[in-house]
């Protein structure tokens, strides 16, 4: 029998990785049957039939194939995506995977499995499909066998931005393995892909801000003639959306951007949901607010709430609601230490905080960790305030910092979580942070809230972060 070892090395080491997570995919879908099935003898109070299950519905497993024949046209198997746009579709694939087999069964009248086994294993299977293929890649990516070489022709902003998102994302396989730019003003395109050592196999990606429309041209020309693709990356004034939709119009290309937070229909299914939500977290907490409140109130002198003016939709500015995690004193004992330490004070302009921060009171730091002091922040959201995910609610000192950013970030509620919070929370820089908000804005989708959330979950439970 030919080992796993000997199979990868005559296959190429992309073809091997697709055909694991193909294999992956398919065990997980027939994991999620065997799942649905064994629910559905327990809920039938039939006890769980091994024979039935090795006499009806394994030898007739190759009516599963439909799932991979749909995650093939989801892109699974050929594009190399971020977790949560893979776990987008391959939760959409089984969707429409299991709608397929239902129609199947029914026009070829083989139940061999019940409509309801179907459901069943397709709520299972939105679960195993993506968690299986994450924890592949993850192996696959350690054991350098879902590598993709890349070769970065440009510098400057740009690449650095490219390699950070790189870096983010490395489950996408990327690997910089080469980086072309030039080494002073004078040296020409020609010059420059002359001396290019590019790696067989390698990806190219060419960054469009370093070059001129007709040195692109010409390093277009130099790429037809050696590669089957090349990536540009556009001008960084384009980079704030990476969903861009590209259409043609005759014989031109044309990049469409689009403000999804500003649609009405979306501003009301996001407004409905969200309050749903808040209504319902609001009264599972109440019993942690009392808890939290009486130790906020025990800890130091001062009221348990703390109330901060913020910048909200239409630049209103509106009382954002904490609980109180600083002493009494704390604008005094800032301007003390801010004058006391000029590394502080750099601190505090770039990032608007301070490490081990003396204005916080010890059982202010737990809340902090943990955000639970933004808890109170429901009540923002019922009133229609705030959202909970979206851009984050400046403070009006803030404001001239945000510029040109301002007029997008205050045309929508600004959230209790966001992509700036799972992003680094506190660790970003403010330009940074600006930049996910307009993001977020132009992205929005369900999906992107419901992504969010659960990476909120993760971000508050390890407390990355924090301050």
């Amino acid at each position: 029998m030919m080992s796993v070892s000997r199979l990868s090395w005559r296959l190429p080491k992309g073809m091997f990785a697709v055909l694991l997570l193909f294999i992956s995919d398919l065990a997980a879908v027939l994991l999620s049957f065997m799942l649905g099935y064994f629910v559905r003898s327990l809920m039938g109070g039939d006890g769980w039939h091994l024979s039935v299950l090795v006499n009806s519905l394994l030898p007739r497993s190759y009516l599963l194939f439909v799932y991979p024949f749909v995650f093939a046209y989801e892109g699974l198997y050929t594009k190399r995506l971020t977790d949560w746009e893979e776990r987008r579709r391959c939760l959409r694939g089984v969707v429409i995977g299991s709608a397929l087999l239902t129609i199947i069964l029914f026009m070829v009248r083989l139940w061999i499995v019940s409509r309801f086994v179907v459901f069943l294993s397709g709520v299972f299977g939105a679960v195993l499909v993506p968690l299986f293929r994450t924890v592949l890649k993850r192996l696959l990516v350690k054991l350098h066998l879902f590598q993709q070489p890349l070769v970065i022709i440009g510098s400057g902003s740009a690449s650095q931005l490219l390699e950070r998102e790189l870096g983010t994302h490395s489950t996408m396989g990327y690997v910089v393995v080469s980086r072309i730019a030039r080494t002073g003003p004078e040296q020409t395109v020609a010059a420059l892909l002359q001396q290019a050592e590019i790696p067989a196999g390698a990806q190219v990606v060419v960054l469009a801000d370093c070059f001129s429309e007709q040195e692109l041209r010409r390093i277009f020309e130099y790429a037809e003639n050696r590669f089957a693709e090349i990536m540009v990356l556009p001008s960084l004034s384009l980079l704030v959306s990476s969903t861009a939709e590209v259409e043609q119009i005759g014989s031109l290309l044309v990049l469409k951007y689009r403000y999804n937070l500003l649609i009405p229909v979306n501003i009301w299914t996001k407004r409905v949901f969200e309050f749903v939500m808040s209504l319902i977290l609001t009264i599972i907490f109440l019993p942690l607010f009392g808890v939290l409140a009486l130790l906020v109130k025990l800890s130091s002198p001062g009221p348990v709430f703390f109330r901060q003016p913020r910048v909200g939709k239409g630049g209103k500015v509106f009382t954002c609601l904490k609980f109180r995690t600083m002493y009494q004193d704390a604008e005094v004992r800032l301007q003390e230490i801010l004058q006391r330490s000029p590394a502080v004070r750099q601190e505090w302009e770039q990032f608007a905080r301070i490490t081990d921060d003396p204005r916080v009171t010890p059982i202010g730091r737990f809340l902090r960790r943990f955000s639970l002091d933004e808890l109170p922040q429901l009540f923002n959201v019922l009133k229609g305030e705030m959202a909970l995910v979206g851009p984050r609610p400046y403070l009006v000192s803030e404001m001239p910092k945000v510029g040109e950013y301002l007029k997008t970030i205050v045309r929508v509620r600004p959230g209790l979580s966001g992509l700036w919070q799972v992003s680094g929370r506190s660790e970003l820089p403010f330009q940074e942070r600006m930049i996910l908000d307009e993001f977020y804005i132009r992205n929005w989708s369900l999906w992107l809230d419901f992504s969010i959330l659960v990476r909120t979950v993760k971000a508050v439970l390890t407390g990355r972060g924090a301050y």
